[in-house]
């Protein structure tokens, strides 16, 4: 192969070096840090991708000219004549026709559009894999976790049978807007999700609401190719087989009624009724009736065109998203902390501060444990590129002693990550980070141990009574009095974020106790680490 003009000239710079050095004025010293010459018009066409040098350039053994940054490594092959700079997993080569980059993960946007004008849509469970993975297909039986998903509604469990598939890259959730989660009618969702190499194929599922056993989705779409090019699917509604279609409110997941304005005296159920089951296959949606004998639900409120797709599945090829694994430790013995809310940002937000008040929405967490309430704050902030919650697998609380670990992206603006959980037996306590610097490299990990503060937004009464109702099941420690998900007024206080002195337990009002609820003040309650892990 004939070598580019470019190379031969790196090889004869480097030659140049072994045999004669450089100038003092080039010279490059621990108080003089500089990238070698060879390293320097990568270093201007890369700009900040590349970093700064961390030492001079070395000789490897095998001849390589090596240079660290602070964001990855520049290196050179004699035998090649390359510049080329990694952050452990792109790579970014100075060729004869300009840079060329390659790496081991892309990155698609992927929308979820409900084309309905009357049936909400679960959360769509999303996934990038190999061609091996089959999610489902008409014809065949649906596997139990589409049969949970379709008659009720169990996101968490098809999440789960992707994380433990082998062929599985990836797997997201895409939510609705607004206050609910479900995607509603005329409605579109989009999430970032990305691919290893060989994971070339998406599938995505949903629960039709409305619905016994009703989904959409698509099986072993196939992913763009090309940066920036994008893929359409259309999806037809489909029946699992797997439950007869009474339509009756009482077979139904309970959000239905109050998602479409229609309701009855049943509350509905998220459980299989075994008198209900049906040995079938995936098929085609025969759609609403309205007129069985036990019909709750009716074409105007609930039907849609059984001639025509239910939803619309749009990908873009947006190439690599930086990705982080965030890492939350419960430290203390007595408290159970709520899911924490993590979001990446840029340098401009600042989600609390001591001596200062807290947001809105950060005082309902510390308060009530409004989880979602903050997630959705995070997520309407201008600075802030991603939002996840890190939750228990079993129970939501993250429980005393247990990790819990969730996968955030960040991506351009992307340069701090903060996070926040409530303390779930105190008034208004919380613990967790603002603004912690993201690591640069791939594999490089940031630790960061929090103590727990105080909102400054409720008395600390210490009485069951103020306290959300998780706190007594979660500690074994009970009253007479149910709790509260609801600020009280009457408690309120105008002050600002300050350290938690922790459990009293000897006020008038205390059903606290410091045994079953205290912790060292002069210690972390938390560890969060975050991972880059591509």
């Amino acid at each position: 192969m004939k070598r580019s003009l470019r190379s031969v000239a790196l090889v004869i710079a480097l030659f140049a070096i072994f045999v004669g050095g450089a100038s003092a004025h080039d010279r490059c010293d621990g108080a003089n840090l500089k990238f070698a010459q060879e390293f320097a018009e990568l270093k201007a066409m890369l700009g900040e991708t590349m970093g700064e040098p961390l030492d001079c350039h070395e000789h490897a053994v095998n001849g390589d000219v090596i240079q660290h940054t602070t964001t990855g490594k520049a290196f050179i092959r004699p035998s090649v004549g390359i510049a080329t700079f990694t952050d452990g997993w792109r790579h970014w080569e100075l060729t004869s026709d300009g840079i060329r980059m390659s790496s081991k993960t892309t990155a698609y946007d992927v929308t979820i559009t409900n084309l309905t004008v009357t049936q909400p849509f679960t959360p769509a469970v999303v996934a990038t894999h190999r061609a091996d993975a089959q999610l489902f297909a008409t014809g065949e039986a649906a596997s139990p976790e589409i049969q949970d998903l379709a008659e009720n509604g169990a996101v968490p469990g098809l999440v789960q049978w992707w994380h433990d598939n082998p062929d599985a890259s990836h797997v997201a959730v895409a939510f609705g807007a607004g206050e609910h989660p479900p995607i509603m009618p005329g409605e579109s969702s989009t999430i970032t999700i990305v691919a290893d190499r060989g994971a070339n194929h998406l599938s995505v599922a949903s629960m039709l609401i409305c619905t016994n056993d009703g989904f959409t989705g698509g099986a072993g779409l196939a992913l763009p190719a090309v940066l920036g090019e994008t893929a359409t699917y259309m999806a037809r509604a489909y029946d699992a087989g797997t439950e007869r279609n009474t339509e009756d409110f009482a077979d139904l997941v309970p959000p239905c009624q109050p998602l479409r304005g229609v309701s009855s005296d049943d509350a509905g159920t998220g459980m299989s009724n075994p008198d209900l089951a049906e040995d079938g296959v995936i098929a085609r949606h025969g759609g609403v009736h309205g007129d069985l004998p036990m019909s709750d639900l009716t074409m105007e409120a609930h039907g849609w065109d059984i001639d025509a797709p239910v939803m619309q599945i749009t990908v873009t090829q947006v190439g690599l998203v930086p990705t982080y694994e965030v890492a939350i430790e419960n430290l203390t013995g007595t408290q159970p902390l709520t899911p924490a809310v993590v979001a990446t940002h840029g340098s401009s937000l600042k989600l609390f501060g001591r001596g200062e008040a807290v947001i809105p929405e950060l005082q309902d967490l510390a308060e009530n444990g409004g989880v979602p309430g903050l997630h959705a704050a995070l997520s309407d902030h201008a600075d802030v590129v991603d939002v996840t919650v890190a939750a228990a697998g079993g129970p939501p609380p993250i429980m005393p002693g247990a990790s819990v670990t969730a996968t955030i992206t960040g991506g351009s603006g992307a340069t701090h990550l903060s996070a926040a959980a409530m303390l779930i037996c105190t008034n208004d306590g919380f613990t967790g980070v603002a603004g912690l610097p993201l690591p640069n490299m791939i594999g490089e990990s940031a630790v960061h141990t929090a103590v727990a503060y105080d909102a400054g937004t409720e008395r600390n009464t210490e009485d069951f009574a103020d306290l959300v109702p998780p706190c007594q099941g979660l500690r074994g420690v009970s009253s007479d009095d149910a709790g509260t998900g609801m600020s009280n007024p009457e408690l309120a206080e105008g002050g600002v974020v300050v350290h938690h002195v922790g459990i009293d337990g000897g006020l008038p009002t205390s059903d606290l106790t410091i045994e079953a609820h205290g912790w060292d003040t002069d210690a972390p309650v938390v560890e969060i680490t975050v991972t880059r892990i591509r």
